[in-house]
C-alpha cells in the first residue's frame, strides 16, 4: 500500500522501518507526526513499511499527552492522511475512535491517566509527543500489544524533553538493538516548510532551547528553577470534589503562545490548576471569548493579567470580565510558586495541577536559570516560561496560603 503524500527522506525512512520499537524524535516543523499517522494508516490495512505484516482487520491505539492535543493536532492529522479509507469516526468525547473501511478500528486515547489506558489487546500503537507522557505510559502501552498472540509494533514521535525516558530507551538502553530504531531531524531538514517559519523560530530560540525545540536533540538540563516538582507529586487526574473560589492567570501572546489557567482553591487554600488554554495566533477578542466561557465555566472570581498590555486587560474590563494587573516581581513570585510546591506539615503541597494542562506540566521540567558573566544563576531563561508566567501570576494574585477562618475566597488585588 503506498500513502500519497510527499515525505522527505527521513520521513521515509522512519515511515518503513520494519523494527518492533521505532521513534522519529525531531524538532519543531519537521512532520514528525506527519510521518506517524503515515505509519498508522499502513498498519490499519495491515502494512508496516511496505510489507503486509499485520493481520487485518485489526485494532490500533493513537495516543496524546492530554485530550485537547489529541483532538487539536494527533486526530487531525491522522483523518487528513487517512482520507477515505476511514469509514467513519466516532467523536464522543468518552470514545474516539475511527472504523476504517478495512474493518480496522483505531482507538485514540489521552495520556493523562495512564492507568485508563488498560484494556483490549492491539496490533500497534502510535504514541505522539510522546515524551511528554508520564515514562509508566509505555511499559503500559507495551503490555497491550498482543493482538492474535503475535508481538505487536510500537512507534513515537515527539520533541525530545531533556534526556527523559524517551532518551534512556532509544539511546542509553537500546541503541544497539537492531529491533529498535530512531530517527533525528532538525526542523530545517523539513524542505516543505518556508523558510520565514525557521527565521522566526530561530530568532525566538537560542541555546539548549534551540537545541532542543529546533534541532531535536537531548539536552540535558541543569539548574531547573522548579525543582522542587514532582510529576508522582503534584500532578493528579482527580478534580477537587469542592472549592470555595477560583481564579486565572494570564499571559498574553500572539506569536508566542497566550495562556490562561484557571485554579481552584479549597478551604484551605489549597491551589488545585484545574484547566488550561494554551494557544499561538489568538487575538485578543477571541481571549476575551474563551475568557467569558472559562469564567462561566468555573466562576472565576478575577483573572490576574501579564501586566505588559493595559490595553488587553481594559478589554478583558469592557466585556465583563473582573481583571487586574498582576504582580509582575519574577523572582518573588518565583518564591511563591516554590513555596506551594513543597510538603506541608501534613505531607501534602499546597499546589496540584490536572494531568490534562500537558503544557504547564511541560515547562515545569524545561524552565531554566540562565546564568550571568560571572557563571551566577541570577534569572529565568525567556523560553518555555509561558504557562510558568500565568501560573506566577495567579498565585501572585492569591497571595501566601493562610488557614482561613471561613471558608471564602478573598483575591488579592495590585
Amino acid at each position: 500500500m503506498s500513502v500519497n503524500v510527499n515525505f522527505y527522506p527521513k520521513q521515509w525512512d522512519f515511515i518503513n522501518t520494519l523494527t518492533h520499537n521505532a521513534a522519529f524524535v525531531a524538532g519543531l516543523g519537521s512532520g514528525k507526526s506527519l510521518a506517524g499517522a503515515a505509519r498508522a494508516l499502513l498498519a490499519s490495512q495491515g502494512y508496516i513499511g511496505q510489507r503486509q505484516i499485520l493481520r487485518t482487520p485489526n485494532l490500533g491505539i493513537v495516543t496524546a499527552p492530554t485530550h485537547k492535543m489529541l483532538k487539536d493536532a494527533t486526530i487531525r492529522t491522522f483523518l487528513e492522511i487517512a482520507g477515505a479509507a476511514v469509514q467513519r469516526y466516532y467523536k464522543s468525547n468518552d470514545d474516539l475512535r475511527a472504523l476504517m473501511v478495512n474493518g480496522s478500528e483505531i482507538l485514540f486515547r489521552s495520556c493523562s491517566d495512564p492507568e485508563s489506558l488498560r484494556g483490549p489487546n492491539a496490533s500497534w500503537w502510535w504514541g505522539d509527543e510522546a515524551a511528554m507522557y508520564s515514562p509508566v505510559t509505555r511499559k503500559i502501552m507495551i503490555t497491550r500489544l498482543r493482538q492474535f498472540g503475535k508481538l505487536g509494533y510500537n512507534w513515537l514521535t515527539t520533541t525530545p524533553r531533556g534526556r527523559n525516558w524517551v532518551w534512556q530507551t532509544f539511546i542509553r538502553d537500546h541503541a544497539k538493538n537492531p529491533d529498535y530504531f530512531i530517527v533525528r531531524a532538525s526542523s530545517r531538514e523539513n524542505i516543505f516548510l518556508e523558510d520565514a517559519i525557521l527565521e522566526a523560530w530561530e530568532q525566538e530560540f537560542i541555546g539548549d532551547f534551540a537545541a532542543q525545540e529546533l534541532d531535536g536533540q537531548f539536552v540535558a538540563y541543569s539548574g531547573l528553577v522548579y525543582g522542587e516538582f514532582d510529576r508522582s507529586l503534584h500532578v493528579t487526574t482527580q478534580q477537587p470534589q469542592q472549592w470555595v473560589g477560583a481564579a486565572a492567570g494570564v499571559d498574553w501572546g500572539f506569536a508566542n503562545p497566550g495562556v490562561i489557567v484557571v485554579g481552584t482553591t479549597d478551604g484551605d487554600q489549597r491551589l488545585h490548576v484545574a484547566h488550561e488554554e494554551y494557544q499561538r495566533q489568538r487575538h485578543i477578542d477571541e481571549w476575551v471569548s474563551v475568557a467569558k466561557h472559562l469564567r462561566d465555566t468555573w466562576s472565576i472570581k478575577m483573572f490576574y493579567c501579564d501586566p505588559s498590555e493595559p490595553d488587553y486587560i481594559k478589554k478583558f474590563r469592557e466585556a465583563g470580565l473582573n481583571a487586574v494587573a498582576a504582580n509582575n516581581a519574577v523572582n518573588t513570585g518565583i518564591q511563591a510558586v516554590k513555596a506551594r510546591l513543597i510538603r506541608q506539615q501534613d505531607k501534602r503541597p499546597r499546589l496540584t495541577i490536572n494531568a490534562e494542562c500537558g503544557h504547564l506540566i511541560d515547562e515545569f521540567e524545561m524552565y531554566q536559570w540562565s546564568e550571568n558573566k560571572a557563571g551566577l544563576q541570577d534569572h529565568p531563561v525567556k523560553a518555555h516560561d509561558h504557562a510558568m508566567d500565568a501560573l506566577r501570576y495567579l498565585i501572585m494574585g492569591l497571595g501566601k496560603p493562610t488557614t482561613p477562618k471561613k471558608a471564602e475566597f478573598v483575591p488579592v488585588q495590585y
